[in-house]
């Protein structure tokens, strides 16, 4: 049983329960006056094709943000940005203490210093040694070995040279820029801090492409596709529709919500926010829904009904209804095809008193 169903099911019993009690109350009215019919115009109740959708619901979210922390050790000294400030891609935006950094350069280099040194000393060596055994003054042994320091000094020289250029990449570790052009949305750190490798310390997010990430249904997964328009209603911004797309379809269902999620780019605008709560319509095709003037409701006693013909005379129907486009309602209960619908009457009319149906 889908949702709409069970809610016209839910809708049909309340109304049959609330136009037991308004009848019960309308025992003690007073007769209906006699005189002229009240004059109204009416029109005969009928379904209309609408757009049938399901919608999934969720948050925005920016489709880029990262959260920056440190490659090395060392104390915060810089903040360069506050939280909403604008950032721009390349600009940094924190600076690390770089003390302990230059003090590993220069061991990283002195060392390198110490292989080159080693190194040229194994050449040395080499070559008189392989000059020696040209004349027959060394053994083929002694050579060999020479030639083993040779190569060995050669190697550490190779990884002195690596160790000093990561050394130096340290050195630009503790400038740490923004990613991308977006905003400061977070900062999770004060100058003096001790900045570790992986701690969070800001947060930023390209806030002009929003996404929304909505759960919907699994049973209705398959109207969710990549690249297909749909329409997002944000109620925080007046009901508000924007224009989306379908950007990708998580494929393994939420065991507990038995649900999925659906991520919705939307076109930019500046009202919208990270954070606020949305809802992606999807069409899924047409249904038939009694749609009626939202100037026919009428509300007696707290409880909201339209008013009908019937037998020439005035009698109002309790109905459950919800929002529609435009400047009608859809009547979920309480009507039926071929019923005759007042839909304008003077504010005064009461029930069950003559009424002259005019065009």
């Amino acid at each position: 049983m889908n949702t709409r169903h069970s809610i016209q099911l839910q809708a049909a019993f309340a109304v049959a329960i609330a136009a037991n009690v308004l009848a019960g109350c309308g025992k003690h009215e007073p007769a209906p006056a006699q005189g002229a019919s009240v004059p109204v115009r009416a029109g005969t109740v009928a379904t209309r094709p609408v757009t049938a959708a399901v919608e999934a619901v969720g948050s925005l979210h920016s489709s880029q943000e990262a959260m920056l922390a440190s490659k090395v050790m060392g104390n915060v000294v810089e903040i360069r940005k506050r939280a909403g400030e604008p950032v721009r891609r390349g600009e940094v935006v924190i600076v690390i203490d770089s003390q302990d950094v230059t003090g590993q350069i220069a061991q990283a280099e002195g060392a390198l210093a110490q292989a080159r040194a080693a190194a040229a000393l194994a050449e040395t060596n080499l070559r008189r040694f392989e000059h020696l055994l040209s004349r027959g003054s060394a053994s083929q042994l002694e050579f060999d070995q020479a030639r083993f320091h040779a190569e060995t000094a050669r190697g550490a020289v190779a990884q002195a040279e690596g160790a000093v250029a990561t050394a130096r990449s340290y050195r630009n570790y503790t400038e740490i820029p923004s990613p991308f052009s977006g905003r400061v949305v977070d900062r999770m750190c004060e100058v003096g801090d001790l900045a570790a490798p992986g701690r969070p310390l800001l947060k930023v997010e390209d806030a002009t492409h929003l996404r929304l990430h909505a759960s919907l249904d699994a049973e209705k997964a398959a109207v969710a596709v990549p690249g297909r328009a749909v329409d997002v209603v944000v109620p925080s911004l007046g009901e508000r529709i924007f224009r989306g797309t379908v950007a990708e379809v998580v494929p393994a269902a939420d065991p507990a919500t038995r649900s999925v999620l659906v991520k919705v780019d939307i076109e930019s605008d500046p009202a919208l926010r990270a954070g606020i709560f949305g809802r992606a319509r999807l069409v899924t095709g047409t249904r038939q829904a009694i749609l009626v003037p939202r100037t026919a409701l009428r509300t007696r006693g707290g409880l909201s009904g339209v008013f009908v013909v019937e037998a020439g005379r005035s009698a109002f129907r309790l109905v459950s209804a919800v929002e529609a486009p435009g400047d009608s309602v859809e009547v979920l209960a309480g009507l039926a095809p071929g019923d005759e619908l007042i839909v304008s009457a003077p504010s005064t009319l009461e029930v069950d008193v003559p009424v002259e149906v005019r065009p």
